[in-house]
């Protein structure tokens, strides 16, 4: 039964399993952005909050990270359905995690999932629907709200337990055998949740659990892209016939010093990229991700222009 709880949560509910005793509650503050942070935090303020089924004595869990501004600016942002949408209709992507979900029915059926970052509850979905016997949704952002309607529109109530709140904030007390998350960002890593993962993965996951996607490389190679160079900075030559060329060292500066979203074509790929950063799922930390050194070195084939260098990334959700 899902009830609200009080002690100051919003949008919050208390979860009791009458059959294995679990109890969880899920508090108002989103999920982090691969930044757990340091100090911050107490029992009763923002910080983790200890399980009432905790015996006097023990350890108590170290306080998790304060939300700062950055953190609720962008909780908000994906509280809109657009993003969402966008992500959805990307049948590539959804596509892949729900063939990746069912390849490992056999894995996940019977056991307990935690989705962490899980927005709409789609993934959720998935797995109850692939017979798992508990997901903890958890997602910070408003969005949770919705997500839970669509649990129970789905008529899957019993299955899928929505968390709004925090991965560091809320509170799950049981292990669980299988994490699932949509966790990449632009270059594989900018805005990735992928610090979430990485606390969720040390909170709760069994010796033997399974984490999809398992694994992820970061690429790198150098593109000409002539239509942009056209548009940023050959524009500067003739500006409603006066003669602009003098700014267009600042033009080029400007368009190549800042990083840009852009489709491309493999044609405009100069040579064959190479491998910035590999990520295992299993064993990165967290200090891994904050500063990225590697050495690369390109030959190209061809004469350009402008050239760009483009990180490429892929996963493995196998």
């Amino acid at each position: 039964m899902l009830q609200p709880t009080d002690g100051g949560y919003t949008n919050g509910y208390h979860h009791d399993d009458a059959d294995g005793g679990n109890r969880v509650r899920r508090g108002s503050r989103g999920r982090s952005r691969g930044r757990r942070g340091g100090g911050g935090g107490s029992d009763g303020g923002g910080g983790a909050r200890v399980s009432q089924w905790q015996h006097e004595g023990e350890e108590r869990e170290k306080p998790a990270p304060p939300c700062t501004d950055f953190d609720t600016a962008y909780f908000h942002s994906y509280a809109h359905v657009g993003i969402h949408e966008e992500m959805i209709k990307d049948r590539v992507r959804t596509e892949s995690y729900r063939n990746a979900i069912f390849q490992h029915q056999n894995f996940i059926a019977g056991k307990v999932v935690v989705d962490v970052g899980c927005g709409t509850g789609i993934l959720s979905i998935f797995c109850a629907q692939a017979g798992a016997r508990r997901v903890y949704a958890v997602d910070a952002s408003d969005i949770a709200v919705q997500a839970n309607e669509i649990v129970k529109a789905n008529n899957l109530s019993d299955k899928v337990i929505v968390l709004h709140g925090r991965v560091e904030d809320v509170e799950i007390d049981e292990e669980v055998d299988v994490i699932v998350s949509e966790w990449m960002g632009y270059m594989l890593l900018y805005e990735s949740m992928l610090g979430s993962v990485i606390t969720a993965r040390d909170r709760w996951l069994k010796p033997g659990g399974l984490i999809l996607p398992s694994h992820a490389t970061l690429y790198m190679a150098p593109v000409t892209h002539p239509d942009r160079y056209s548009e940023s900075v050959d524009f500067w030559r003739n500006v409603y016939g006066i003669d602009m060329s003098a700014i267009m060292p600042l033009a080029k500066q400007c368009a190549f010093e800042e990083p840009s979203v852009e489709t491309i074509t493999v044609e405009n790929v100069l040579t064959w990229p190479q491998v910035v950063k590999h990520v295992d799922c299993y064993t990165v930390t967290i200090q891994e991700l904050e500063s990225i050194t590697a050495r690369f070195k390109f030959e190209s084939m061809m004469r350009c222009t402008s050239s760009l260098f483009l990180p490429l990334s892929s996963n493995n959700i196998v």
